[in-house]
Order: structure tokens, then sequence, then C-alpha cells
């Protein structure tokens, strides 16, 4: 289940940047008419694009925030992550438990305090 969400999270966040993309392309496009207008000194029938361009920015905000939450969710669950993890530590704890456990090895040039220190 949190795969398909991250996944669709993700999926959700590149369509709405790329319409983020798409609509700011056509808000630049009609910026730039309305400029050419205006500095014809001309009456023509241009739409504000003001309404386009807080829609294109609400849009660049969502597709950030989904493409973000969905990179940022991790592939399974708090518990299926949690299962994995205590079946690798019951088998490390079987294959520690068959091997025989080896006395530990001291270096013979160091003095073990454990023992007499009297070399005679």
């Amino acid at each position: 289940m949190m795969k398909f969400s991250k996944t669709l999270l993700v999926v959700l966040g590149v369509v709405a940047s790329l319409a983020f993309v798409g609509l700011m392309l056509y808000v630049v496009i009609q910026v730039n008419q309305l400029h050419a207008v205006a500095i014809a000194n001309r009456s023509a029938g241009f739409a504000n694009p003001r309404n386009w361009m807080l829609i294109a920015a609400g849009l660049g905000f969502l597709g950030g925030l989904l493409l973000g939450m969905g990179l940022a969710l991790p592939d399974k669950t708090f518990k299926a992550r949690d299962a994995e993890l205590r079946r690798a530590e019951d088998q490390l704890a079987a294959r520690e438990a068959s091997a025989e456990t080896p006395q530990p090895q001291t270096d013979q040039h160091t003095a073990d305090p454990r023992t007499d220190q009297d070399p005679r």
C-alpha cells in the first residue's frame, strides 16, 4: 500500500509540474502580448493573465509538494520494515546458536589484568 501511495504521489507531482511548466509558458506568451499592446498604445481584446499566473503558481507549488512527499516516503510501511528486521535478527540468532562460540583470543605480548602479573 505504501509503495502505491508513493508511486501515486510521484506521478501526480510530475503531472502537476508538467502542467505548471506548460501553463507558465502560456502565461509568458499572454504577458508578452499584453506588453506589446500596451507599447503600441492601442486597444485590443486581451484578457488579463493574472488569474492564469495565480493558477500556474499554485500548480507549481502543488507539483513540488506532491513530488517531494512522494520521493520522501519510504517504500515499505513501518510494520513491514519491522517484520523484515525481526526475521533478519532471528536468522542471525539461529546462525550464531548453531555455530560454536570460539574462546576470545588475547594477544601474548600484552598483560592480562585478570591473571597474576608475576612472571616467575
